[in-house]
């Protein structure tokens, strides 16, 4: 494969060197088209549009901005199953913070069971590891680091991006990414968390053969074009955001954060639903707690929801 920041040729024979396999040219249409990339033959070669690959030098260069950047790892990968599971538990130990990009997730991960679906080479996808103190707690902080993310991303131009609770990213009723958090307490003293982070960056019309995606997509292009940073200067940003703002978490920002979902809330003071398997309940969207629970009103009586998918 011709590698670079420009259009793209394979020839079939690289195509079955790589995967170690004889298939036949449908066959080979369908392996790309699995990962979202639409090929075209021409030739001697498949062809495909523009990939706008993550360059880790240029992240790394917004990671370096970080007080005490050198205990951070950076790894940039092209086709992994999911980053979330990339690092082990003894990387815990060997660095502050540890951040994997990758071009293309397998089998990348949402909330529940849900899948995450980037096409190869569209999204910012990373995933960062770290330990926090079990003095702050850490309940509400994907919504902690939502709220970050729609701070730069509105700093950086795109205004009107909103979050529905707990940790959508929101355009104009569209999603453009989404935060899934793991944690795991291994000591007294601290508790290990696991930051899912995935923004559509640009999907392309590649978007149409992946057939996966249930909900109404949008991307960071088609919000505004306007807005000059590659995808390489966007995720370093992102990763600069996320690990500044997990350095300065405690239970004193947490709350600063929350007191400003009201204008970061896509549906604040709404009707919604919240459902959650087979049970449905209703009510107006009065925004959340000091944990991070929605709080929604039926009839005047205050329920406290701390799970659950919400709808419109």
């Amino acid at each position: 494969m011709i590698r670079g920041n420009h259009d793209l040729k394979i020839t079939h024979d690289e195509i079955e060197k790589m995967i170690g396999n004889s298939i036949g040219e449908d066959e080979a249409l369908d392996l790309y088209r699995s990962m979202g990339i639409a090929l075209k033959l021409n030739g001697d070669f498949y062809e495909f549009s523009k990939i706008n690959f993550l360059e880790k030098r240029v992240i790394k260069e917004k990671i370096d901005q970080i007080e005490n950047a050198t205990s951070i790892r950076l790894e940039v990968e092209e086709i992994i199953e999911t980053t979330s599971r990339y690092f082990t538990d003894e990387d815990f130990k060997r660095h502050e913070y540890s951040l994997c990009f990758a071009e293309f997730q397998t089998q990348g991960r949402g909330r529940a069971s849900n899948t995450w679906f980037s096409p190869f080479g569209s999204g910012i996808c990373f995933s960062v590891i770290g330990c926090l103190s079990n003095e702050s707690s850490p309940l509400g902080l994907s919504i902690y680091c939502g709220i970050s993310l729609v701070r730069i991303l509105r700093e950086l131009g795109y205004e009107d991006v909103f979050m529905k609770w707990p940790n959508d990213l929101i355009h104009d009723g569209k999603k453009l990414g989404g935060i899934l958090i793991e944690l795991s307490s291994k000591s007294s003293e601290y508790y290990m968390f696991n930051i899912g982070i995935g923004v559509n960056h640009d999907l392309r019309s590649e978007l149409n053969s992946m057939h996966e995606n249930h909900f109404p997509p949008t991307d960071l292009r088609q919000i505004d074009h306007r807005v000059d940073f590659s995808r390489s200067e966007m995720s370093g940003i992102f990763a600069k955001a996320i690990i500044e703002s997990l350095m300065n978490f405690d239970q004193k920002s947490m709350q600063k954060a929350f007191s400003l979902w009201p204008e970061f809330d896509a549906l604040h003071q709404k009707n919604i639903k919240i459902i959650e398997g087979d049970t449905c309940i209703e009510g107006k969207n009065l925004g959340i707690d000091d944990t991070g629970a929605l709080l929604l009103d039926q009839n005047g009586i205050i329920k406290r929801v701390y799970n659950g998918h919400l709808v419109a």
